[in-house]
């Protein structure tokens, strides 16, 4: 059995030649692009085109690059800035059921009584402002018609 310290140590090495590897063919591919400069640069002069014209003339061409190099370097300062949580298991929620309100009840101005829990009290509903807590919820709970004809007073 390999140590734990030994397996991590094969690790590296394993990435250690990939970066020696992605490194090389980094290098290799910048010194291809310097020598095609170099060839576009003297194949220009010998044309008697300055690099200004060159550019003015493929602008459209180049741009789109420019505009492709730009977007791919804004995502990857975005994914370095943004840390991604850590993944969690998405719940199964549960849908809500919404009961239908009453409509609400308009209870008409005037003087009520026998409404529990107080049967002998005597509530004032104005024409104008906010009805009682208990004379509203009688109300709701027996219906307008019943509440009319049972409280009402006269």
């Amino acid at each position: 059995m390999k140590n734990p310290r030994q397996k991590e140590i094969e690790s590296l090495k394993v990435r250690l030649s990939a970066l020696e590897a992605e490194q090389q063919r980094e290098e290799q591919e910048r010194e291809s692009l310097d020598q095609a400069y170099q060839q576009l640069m003297a194949t220009l002069d010998e044309a008697d085109v300055s690099f200004e014209s060159f550019v003015r003339c493929y602008h459209k061409n180049i741009r789109k690059f420019i505009t492709k190099i730009e977007r791919e370097q804004s995502k990857l300062t975005e994914e370095k800035t943004t840390q991604k949580p850590t993944s969690r298991k998405k719940a199964v929620r549960k849908k809500k059921r919404r009961t239908k309100k009453a409509a609400a009840i308009k209870i008409p101005a005037g003087s009520y009584t026998n409404i529990p829990p107080d049967t002998g009290k005597v509530f004032e509903v104005k024409e104008k402002g906010p009805r009682p807590k208990v004379v509203k919820a009688f109300a709701e709970e027996i219906g307008l018609e019943a509440f009319l004809s049972q409280c009402q007073a006269k």
